[in-house]
């Protein structure tokens, strides 16, 4: 891989990044203007200005490094001193303006869903023949060669690797299999889906991924299903790392990050929408976790504020420095293990 390529590579994973940060800012200054926040500026980009311009009071600007960007809401960590400071606002205002970002994230990757999908399809479980001297209870009702599996007991498949799950979790008796054959949808039922001797449900069939592709309105409907078992998919993740069961190759940090999206980038433009509708959704989620710094960690606070407990603004402050503190601490640690993996390759 030549040195240019590498360059271009990083150059358009910063973009990537810088896009989604923006965005969640983007959630932050719309709600904030709607709601009558006085907002000091809106910045591209981190570090020195490199253009600027000013109109109806808000600075809005571009910055040398393009690595994010920032929505400064004027006495926004400061105690309340007039009515145009942040924290003077009722509790709700301030909580809708905190939450907007993070769902700002997730809203953008159903929206990357869509043009992914109606652009490139997906690749769903598709029945490609039938087991040999077995008796296959899918052909037997009905289920044909080149079917897609959709939904099984109305358990929708997200995707491709769900499928093992869904008809594990199925019913071994009677399930209903929902198809896709020659764009018409299927409801077959499937007896006795349930072996005995192999003690599981064994259709008798062998299943591959085959790219399916999708209308717009499919696409806008798939997109919920799609960016729903992310989420899914994140707060299991969650779940085994509160067990302990995360292994330090699981995580990454900022190098990781780019270094992922940069692969993406030299893979092409659908590698590089699938990759963005996950990090997206990370951002949303990660951000709304009860942690001191993170848009949840605010919330939190505002909620005891709305339930009449009232924090000193000082103390507020000084929680969320030190949650701070300990996320740049988390990300040293997670890039210095980034940087470990790179160089040994």
């Amino acid at each position: 891989m030549s040195i240019l390529t590498t360059i271009l590579s990083i150059l358009g994973a910063l973009l990537v990044i810088s896009l989604l940060v923006v965005i969640h800012e983007l959630g932050h200054y719309g709600v904030g203007r709607l709601l009558g926040f006085k907002i000091v500026e809106f910045a591209v980009g981190m570090g020195p200005k490199l253009f600027k311009f000013e109109k109806n009071g808000i600075i809005y600007s571009l910055r040398a490094f393009p690595i994010g960007g920032m929505c400064q809401f004027y006495g926004e960590d400061n105690a309340a001193e007039n009515d145009d400071c942040f924290n003077s606002k009722p509790a709700w205002k301030r909580m809708l303006v905190v939450l907007a970002g993070p769902v700002m994230n997730i809203l953008f990757a159903v929206i990357l869903s869509i043009i992914t999908l109606t652009a490139f399809g997906d690749y769903m479980p598709q029945i490609q023949g039938f087991v040999e001297d077995v008796p296959s209870v899918a052909q037997q009702a009905g289920i044909e060669e080149g079917d897609f599996i959709l939904a099984i007991d109305g358990r929708n498949i997200a995707y491709y690797n769900d499928v093992s799950n869904v008809i594990a979790a199925a019913d071994g008796e009677e399930a209903v299999f929902t198809v896709e054959r020659n764009g018409e949808k299927l409801d077959i039922t499937v007896k006795n889906l349930y072996n005995a001797e192999l003690e599981r449900n064994y259709m008798g069939v062998t299943i591959a991924a085959a790219r399916k592709s999708y209308s717009f309105s499919e696409a806008c409907a798939g997109s919920f299903r799609y960016t729903f078992a992310m989420v899914r998919e994140m707060f299991s993740f969650f779940g085994t790392l509160f067990k302990g069961q995360i292994h330090s190759g699981d995580v990454m940090g900022f190098v990781g990050t780019i270094d992922l999206i940069g692969q993406a980038v030299r893979l092409g433009f659908e590698t590089v929408l699938r990759i963005a509708v996950l990090i997206s959704i990370n951002l949303g989620i990660v951000n709304l976790l009860p942690f001191p710094a993170l848009d949840g960690g605010r919330l939190v606070f505002l909620l005891f504020a709305i339930f009449g407990i009232r924090i000193n603004e000082k103390v507020e402050g000084i929680i969320h420095a030190v949650g701070l503190i300990i996320l740049l601490g988390l990300m040293v640690l997670l890039t210095f293990g980034d940087v470990s993996r790179l160089i040994g390759g």
